[in-house]
């Protein structure tokens, strides 16, 4: 059994790494390997389990980003402009890092960057969540580190 000595946010982003890239030369690559989000690894993600059903953040952060969103941003933004095929082209394999950045260092239109790290991960939540994404039991930590090792794998826009 593997054991977090890490926060939850960084074994996470440390585990998502190990996934995408695989193992180093000449080793052999475990059957199942923990989900980033639970901090004593007790839940295994299976070998060849698409990313996307990895929890990321909490549905308290979510609903905290949702509430932050209707507040600053929903004047500017609709749905689609954040979930709709144009943002999952874009983003899709991007790091989740780079997706924080863009937030935090361009948003609100009229007062980039006013916004705490917190609030920014938050909004980062509620998109995730509004693009399919599983919530756990970690917050997304707004964290270079830990969030450039995850890569977004948004899963397909579902037909009307």
């Amino acid at each position: 059994m593997i054991r977090a000595t890490l926060p939850p946010a960084v074994f996470g982003a440390v585990l998502l790494l190990a996934v995408t890239r695989g193992p180093g030369v000449g080793a052999q690559r475990p059957a199942a390997f923990p989900r980033a989000s639970h901090p004593d690894a007790s839940a295994f993600v299976p070998r060849g389990a698409r990313l996307d059903t990895v929890p990321l953040f909490t549905e308290e952060q979510a609903t905290s980003g949702a509430a932050l969103f209707n507040k600053v941003c929903v004047e500017c933004h609709e749905l689609s402009d954040y979930t709709g095929e144009k943002f999952r082209a874009k983003w899709n394999g991007q790091s989740m890092y780079d997706l924080y950045e863009q937030i935090r260092t361009k948003m609100p239109d009229d007062k980039p960057g006013s916004l705490t790290r917190d609030e920014y991960a938050d909004a980062l939540a509620y998109i995730l969540k509004q693009n399919k994404l599983p919530s756990g039991s970690a917050k997304v930590a707004p964290d270079s580190a830990a969030m450039s090792a995850v890569k977004l794998d948004l899963p397909p826009v579902s037909p009307p």
